[in-house]
């Protein structure tokens, strides 16, 4: 019983560290979701796009679209690459407005899926 709860345990606190991002398909990328091992400084099903929704609106988006993406690649070890999850996208576009002002919110996403984020 020790031996299980200790697995269990052990388990749990590596889950603790598997962090994901989708980056949806475009004309010139193919989009993805990427499953890595990261340190827990962003929400489980991390997008770029909650990295960039905080930034000036007259900052261009493209550009913290892009080092976000960067450092997430950067910053964890990837376990897993699979296509677009179009669920995994639209949930992580729902945990990135938890928190923040829903309109200001909406009209950035809306400036971002201009770029096709």
């Amino acid at each position: 019983m020790r031996l299980l709860s200790a697995l269990a345990l052990f388990v749990l606190l590596g889950l603790l560290f598997v962090r994901s991002y989708t980056v949806p398909p475009a004309p010139d990328r193919r989009g993805g979701t990427t499953v890595s091992l990261a340190w827990p400084n962003r929400p489980l099903f991390g997008s770029p796009r909650a990295d960039c929704l905080a930034t000036p609106e007259s900052e261009p988006a493209i550009a913290c679209l892009i080092a976000s993406v960067n450092r997430a690649r950067s910053a964890g070890i990837p376990l897993l690459s699979l296509g677009f999850c179009a669920t995994c996208y639209d949930l992580s576009q729902r945990i990135a407005l938890i928190g923040r002002d829903e309109a200001a919110a909406q009209a950035r996403l809306a400036q971002i899926a201009r770029f096709g984020w």
